[in-house]
This record gives structure tokens, C-alpha cells and sequence, in this order.
């Protein structure tokens, strides 16, 4: 009986994750943007306190201010993609097939040079039949790419009206969210604390990884810039963003500014020099900025990353891919604010290891005499 109370527990168990698995894919376009919301909440609300320093104005005006220059800005940087959209129509065609065709003639060159080598390299024909095949596809993709750009703007202005509401009612939520979970004065208190806390250390860390990738995305901008690269500043934006998924983006976001350089110029030199530069900036941000500002706490060992950015990716897309990281680091924070979730954060950390509890009082002997009290009543005899 025991044993299938156990086995009844575990298969309850499993049918809820799978649940929530199933609520998390189904529920993407309510999820997606409630996710996107929460996190650019909390990095904006150090920026109401500063708009209501400045101006004689209450949360809900801050946050309404706040809201009207995100928007513009957003809508100019809207602005700059399409045109640049517009442009790549004309020209990414074109530079894909010259590419195609100045491997295929490399390839012809170097089998005929060396015969040995003809049997690992491709056939000439197949890179030009790739290189026609990639360039139907990129203007097909091309040709919708406006279309998608108002789906995002769209989303983005909800997102948006969403963070206006969440800064402007922060005050309140939190207040409401610790009385629904607390049960008692001190629950609420410890609540309250723990809730800044954990908020305080998830905000550091989005507004540092987001520093962090913005430097990325504006180096590999002005070295683009500076080799005349055509859309330096849409590479930069994908380098920035790339960034964000761990391993795989750092590598497609190097690849496509490397290709895009080797497309566009006759010689190899621009494109070995992106790479190199790329790859000096990764490497220096993944072993000297990125510890040093965010440091061991929040790091996360290799094999959580992975699955993190599997399992989201899976159920959300390419946004999950990039919001991988944030959630992962924000869960670890979480278990690491609540004592008995401590070993879930060990298991996904790399060095961060449980704080010693609070040593427990000594149980009593019952074979020990008793104490002679000098305050005891006197025994009756």
C-alpha cells in the first residue's frame, strides 16, 4: 500500500511538469510577452526614481514619460531596419551569388592544383546550385521581412503598454503579491525583504548583461564601419543580440558579419580580420568583462546553459534562445533567496555552494541527573 502511494505521488508529479510544459508551448503568445515585460520592468524602474527626481511628477507620470521615450526610440530604431531591409533586398542577392561563385571557382583552382585533394572537397556545381538556392531563399525572406517588422513593432508596443502598467503599479502589486502569500506580520516582513533583494540582484544582472552585449554590438559596428561593410550597424545589433544565447549565438553572430564581409570584398583579408576581432572581443568578454562585473554568483555551469537553452528554444523559439539565459539566471536567484531550494541552485551553479545552517540546539540527556535549580520549590517529602 505504501509503495503504491509512492508510485501514485511520483506519476502526479510528472503529469504536473508535463503540464506546465504543455501550459509553457501553448500559451507562448500571451508567456512570450508577459516574460519580456517582467524583465524590462525591472531594469527600468531605477529610471522612474530618476525621472521623479527630476520632474515634480507621481510614479504613473514617470512611467508615462518613460513609456513615450521608449516608444519613440524604438519606433526609430523600427525605422532603421526596415530601410535597412529595403537595401539588403537590392544588394544581399547579389553578394550571396558572387560568393557562391568565388568559392566554386576556389574549389576548381585548388582540385586542379592537387588532385589528391578532389575527394574532400565539393563539387563546383553543387556550391553554385547552393549559392542560387540561398539567394531564391534570402529574397523570399527579404520580401516578408517588412511584413514580420510590423508583427514585432506591434508586439512591442504591447510589451510596452504592459511595462507602463507594471511601473506604474509596482508599489501596489508588490504590496498585494506579499499579503495573498504571506500568512503572518513577520512572513510579510521577511517577504518584502527577500522580494527586494531578489529583485535588486536580477536587476544588476540583466542591466549588466545587457551593458555587456550592447559593447559587443557597437564594436563589431565600428570595425564594419570602419572597413566600409555595408549594414554595420544591423550586424552589430545581430552580434549584440546573438550574445545573449550562449556558445551557439556567439558563433552565428560572428559567422554572419564574416560572411557578409567576405561577400561584399574580392579578398580574404576583411573577412580574416572580422573574425579575428570578433573573436578577440568574445573571448575577452567571456573571461575578463562578463566575470568581473557580474562574477561567480550568478554563474552557471555548462551542461544547465545547455539544457536551458534547449529547453526554451523548444518551447518558445528563437526568443526563447535569448531569453534562456535571463529566466536560468533569474531561477537560480530565486533558489538561491529560499532555504529549501539551496540545493537546486548548487546542482545548476558552478561554485556558489549552500550557507551553513544554523546549528541545531543539543537534545537532553534523560540518563543525566537533574540540575539542582537554587528558584525550584523545595520537594515535599
Amino acid at each position: 500500500m505504501e509503495r503504491s502511494g509512492r508510485y501514485a505521488n511520483a506519476s502526479l508529479i510528472i503529469l504536473a511538469v508535463l503540464g506546465v510544459i504543455g501550459a509553457l508551448y501553448f500559451l507562448k503568445p500571451i508567456l512570450v510577452p508577459i516574460a519580456l515585460a517582467i524583465l524590462l520592468a525591472s531594469m527600468l524602474s531605477p529610471i522612474t526614481g530618476l525621472v521623479r527626481r527630476i520632474l515634480p511628477i507621481s510614479t504613473t507620470g514617470a512611467a508615462v514619460v518613460l513609456f513615450l521615450v521608449t516608444a519613440m526610440l524604438g519606433l526609430y530604431l523600427a525605422s532603421l531596419a526596415a530601410q535597412g531591409l529595403i537595401e539588403a533586398a537590392d544588394t544581399l542577392p547579389s553578394d550571396v551569388e558572387r560568393l557562391a561563385g568565388r568559392l566554386s571557382k576556389q574549389v576548381s583552382q585548388i582540385s586542379r592544383d592537387q588532385p589528391y585533394l578532389r575527394g574532400l572537397l565539393p563539387e563546383p556545381g553543387t556550391i553554385d546550385l547552393l549559392g542560387d538556392a540561398n539567394r531564391n531563399l534570402l529574397i523570399g525572406k527579404l520580401r516578408y521581412g517588412l511584413a514580420d517588422l510590423m508583427y514585432l513593432v506591434a508586439q512591442g508596443i504591447i510589451i510596452m503598454v504592459f511595462v507602463l502598467f507594471l511601473l506604474a503599479e509596482s508599489e501596489m502589486l508588490s504590496r498585494k503579491l506579499i499579503a495573498f502569500f504571506a500568512r503572518s506580520n513577520h512572513d510579510a516582513r521577511a517577504a518584502e525583504a527577500t522580494l527586494r533583494s531578489l529583485n535588486q540582484q536580477i536587476r544588476a544582472f540583466l542591466v549588466a548583461r545587457t551593458l555587456i552585449n550592447v559593447g559587443v554590438g557597437a564594436v563589431v559596428t565600428i570595425v564594419l564601419w570602419t572597413i566600409k561593410v555595408k549594414f554595420a550597424v544591423a550586424l552589430g545589433v545581430f552580434a549584440a543580440l546573438t550574445n545573449f544565447v550562449p556558445y551557439v549565438g556567439q558563433v552565428v553572430g560572428g559567422a554572419l558579419p564574416t560572411l557578409v564581409t567576405l561577400a561584399q570584398f574580392e579578398s580574404m583579408g576583411g573577412a580574416l580580420l572580422v573574425a579575428a576581432i570578433y573573436t578577440a572581443v568574445v573571448v575577452i568578454e567571456g573571461y575578463v568583462v562578463t566575470p568581473y562585473i557580474l562574477g561567480r554568483s550568478l554563474d552557471l555551469n555548462g551542461t544547465v546553459i545547455l539544457v536551458a537553452c534547449l529547453f526554451w528554444g523548444f518551447l518558445w523559439g528563437l526568443i526563447g534562445l535569448v531569453l534562456a539565459m535571463p529566466i536560468t539566471a533569474c531561477m537560480k536567484l530565486i533558489f538561491q533567496s529560499v532555504p529549501d531550494l539551496h540545493r537546486w541552485a548548487e546542482l545548476m551553479s558552478r561554485d556558489w555552494t549552500s550557507p551553513p545552517s544554523a546549528p541545531e540546539p543539543d537534545s537532553i540527556d534523560l540518563d543525566m541527573p537533574p540540575v539542582n535549580d537554587p528558584l525550584a520549590a523545595p520537594a515535599h517529602h
